[in-house]
């Protein structure tokens, strides 16, 4: 009777199970979910940590791998020192600063008269950071008269001009950028980029819901993406940590970073982070990181200095650099700056007037490399120089600062008289391949102020400047003259040199008969002419006199590399090779009075912390006679009053300027060597395969000469008068008159000029008449 009952149950008992086994499972499943749940969010948070992690070593590390960045010259200027008005208005330009009406902020000038009001910029030099002032410089008579703070009215003993940034050395990922504080950025720029890029930036924590919904939007209403969503947060984080992927992977990883870093660091922090990160362009192969140097790449000027209008510009750039680009898409880039304005006029920050003044201006942007250049030349000796000083640190210099002895007037005259004067001598010659390379250094401290190693000077090719090693021609004679001249005893400027046929025969039997460049000869000829006119026979024969020691001597006292000294006859003519920079330290002796200062291009060199970790003292030894060094120079002057340079007379006769043209016998290699009151320039013209270029050094280095002195103008050569140098007249005969007025004056070196002197003198005209016929054609007025 139980069985029945018991089916019962059996059958009632099974649906309760099944329930309870669906319910066992629902919750094993909320169980799995909830663990799942519990472990991404475990993982997601680990994630956390590890993005966190490597943000923070990021940031509060060395956020980027700075490139070297390097500076020209720090001009110092002292009242009553040789710079005239319009020397400091170059200068200035060189720096550049801008010359206006009225002076309204840093970087601006004003030419008033015979002074010059300036606003200095804020610069952090060597010694220690100064602030932004106003100065006014006056002048009397080509000096500077006085200088003084025109914020509190006291005079400046010594006052110095910021250099400009001339380049920069790359990074090791390739990346060129200027980190500036955000204290240093203007207001305005801030304001522009915020409600441009992210008007809520200082309301979202990293991700903007508004942003995001606002993009979507935009972009299904046109049908195509239009707009994006990223805050400038974000934005950072892509270019600081993410690839340029599109994935929505990337984005969430770009999100939760954003959201990280907002909350570990300031709104001002990420700010500045942005500012001197962001990409704006693209300069040949060098990516252009941050407004800073974006301001100097495209308007030569501290992003401080930048008008509204040109900040508008640059965060158009930020929506994309290649696209506007302002260099290769003017139009598009024009569009894009005045979208900008339009914005900031439809949110009040401008006004409609302004937007209309504004939108009609210009670009206003320099050519690319207008500023900031390569200087592949230059900068190869900078390179040079910093291994020498700095051994295997510099191998890491990161962030770095060099400030080299590069005068940006000098290099930009440089450059335009060899890239034009090149091209006419090619025409001219039908040479298209014809080269040049050009040197210019301060002639008292042997400071490198300008490098060209090509006729295309910014071509990163064979540096001829310094590599370039040519036969020197007529630029070897005035060391033979300089040797001479230190034995006063023997030779004097009116010492007469042999000037007539010569035949000599050499060790392998050959007879060597050379000729002066006009095949004429003179029977004799006084030695301050013979330099002048460069003529090679007095030459020679003075070099065999003084002998081969004796010259060598003198050669490598003046730097050139004993290597190459060899004992030929030929050397005393030209048969000597040299390189441009070699040449100029040469005859950097004999323009400072036989001082020699080792040629560099170095001063100081900072580190990222701002420490100096080399400073170079510009140091000139004596290592020839003061008196010997003078009388050279004076003779080389005469190589421009009336010798092979005496073209450059009538142009620049009031500067006393001294000079030497060189030429080799075949005219492959044309030189010129160009002394002024500040500095000695050596130029080189030829071809690299050695064939001749059919050019002198008259008709061809000296035309770069004289085309560079149009762009940077001299100063007159006055060096000082050693001891025991006096000046005389001499008569026909080359003898030093006791009275009388002569044919000429010459100086000499001599304790008593009475004891070399002859007492009785004729009149001029009776002395014109005695004189030989060359002589008196030379002389004639």
């Amino acid at each position: 009777m139980n069985k029945p009952e018991t089916k019962k149950n059996t059958r009632t008992s099974k649906p309760h199970k099944r329930k309870k086994q669906t319910a066992s499972r629902k919750r094993r499943v909320l169980f799995f979910l909830l663990k799942l749940f519990l472990v991404l969010i475990v993982l997601i948070a680990a994630y956390g940590v590890y993005l966190d992690q490597k943000i923070r070593e990021r940031i509060d590390g060395s956020v980027w791998e700075l490139p070297v960045a390097v500076y020209g010259q720090i001009v110092n200027l002292e009242p009553g020192e040789a710079y005239s008005q319009d020397d400091i208005i170059s200068i200035l330009n060189g720096a550049q600063y801008r010359q206006v009406r009225i002076v309204t902020r840093p970087g601006e000038f004003v030419v008033d008269q015979n002074n010059i009001e300036i606003y200095r910029r804020p610069f952090s030099f060597p010694d220690g950071e100064e602030s932004a002032f106003k100065v006014k410089i006056s002048f009397t008579a080509g000096l500077i008269g006085r200088i003084y703070n025109l914020d509190n009215g006291r005079d400046f003993g010594f006052f110095r001009i910021d250099p400009k940034l001339i380049t920069m050395l790359r990074s090791p990922n390739g990346e060129q950028r200027l980190v500036v504080a955000l204290k240093n950025y203007p207001d305005s720029l801030l304001k522009i980029l915020i409600e441009t890029e992210d008007r809520r930036f200082y309301e979202h924590d990293g991700v903007s819901l508004y942003s995001i919904g606002r993009a979507i939007w935009a972009n299904f209403s046109s049908g195509r993406a239009v707009q994006g969503g990223s805050t400038l947060t974000q934005q950072l984080v892509k270019n600081l940590f993410l690839t340029n992927e599109r994935s929505l992977t990337r984005k969430l990883r770009e999100a939760y970073m954003a959201v990280i870093l907002e909350a570990r660091y300031s709104k001002e922090k990420i700010l500045e982070l942005y500012l001197n990160e962001v990409y704006l362009g693209q300069s040949g192969d060098e990516e252009i990181h941050g407004f800073p140097l974006a301001s100097l790449y495209y308007f030569g000027r501290p992003v401080q200095e930048l008008t509204f209008e040109q900040q508008a510009l640059l965060v158009g750039i930020v929506k994309g650099a290649s696209y506007y680009n302002p260099w290769n898409r003017p139009e598009r880039a024009m569009e894009r700056r005045n979208v900008v304005l339009q914005i900031l006029e439809q949110r009040e920050v401008i006004d409609a007037e302004l937007y209309q003044i504004l939108s009609q201006r210009p670009l206003g942007v320099l050519p690319k490399g207008g500023v900031i250049s390569p200087q592949p030349a230059f900068m190869q000796l900078v390179r040079r120089e910093l291994r020498e000083k700095l051994g295997d640190r510099a191998d890491n210099m990161s962030g770095m600062k060099v400030f080299t002895t590069f005068d940006p007037n000098a290099q930009n005259a440089a450059e335009q008289a060899v890239v034009d004067q090149v091209e006419v001598l090619r025409k001219a010659k039908n040479k298209p391949d014809l080269e040049a390379s050009m040197v210019v250094v301060n002639r008292q401290t042997g400071e490198i102020k300008a490098v060209i190693g090509s006729a295309q000077p910014q071509y990163a090719g064979f540096n001829r400047a310094l590599l370039g090693r040519r036969q020197i021609g007529s630029l070897a004679k005035p060391p033979t003259y300089l040797t001479a001249l230190s034995n006063p005893e023997q030779y004097r400027l009116n010492t007469w040199l042999e000037d007539n046929p010569l035949s000599i025969k050499l060790d392998n039997g050959t007879i060597w008969q050379p000729n002066n460049y006009d095949r004429q000869y003179r029977g004799r000829v006084m030695l301050v002419d013979a330099l002048a006119n460069s003529l090679n026979i007095p030459s020679i024969h003075l070099g065999m006199q003084l002998g081969f020691k004796a010259t060598e001597d003198t050669l490598k006292v003046m730097g050139v590399p004993p290597a190459v000294i060899k004992p030929l006859l030929s050397r005393y003519i030209g048969a000597i090779e040299l390189t441009p920079l070699e040449v100029a330290q040469m005859y950097q002796v004999m323009a400072n009075n036989g001082n020699k200062a080792d040629l560099s291009v170095l001063r100081f060199v900072m580190d990222e912390k701002g420490s100096v970790v080399y400073q170079s003292y510009p140091q000139a030894r004596q290592v020839l006679s003061p008196q010997a060094s003078y009388l050279t120079l004076y003779a080389m002057q005469q190589v421009v009053n009336y010798g092979s340079a005496r073209s450059l007379s009538s142009l620049y006769g009031q500067y006393h300027l001294a000079g030497k043209t060189g030429s080799t016998n075949d005219l492959k290699d044309s030189w010129f060597t160009g002394i002024d009151g500040k500095d000695v320039a050596v130029i080189w013209v030829g071809l690299d395969d050695h064939k001749p270029i059919n050019l002198t050094g008259s008709s061809g280095s000296l035309t770069v000469y004289r085309q560079y002195l149009s762009h940077y103008s001299p100063q007159v050569l006055q060096p000082a008068i050693p001891a025991n140098i006096q000046f005389a007249p001499i008569g026909a005969e080359g003898a030093f008159l006791c009275s009388g007025s002569g044919v000429r004056t010459l100086p000499v070196w001599t304790t008593n000029l009475q004891s070399i002197c002859v007492g009785a003198t004729a009149q001029p005209e009776q002395l014109k008449e005695q004189a030989p016929g060359w002589l008196k054609a030379l002389f004639s007025t």
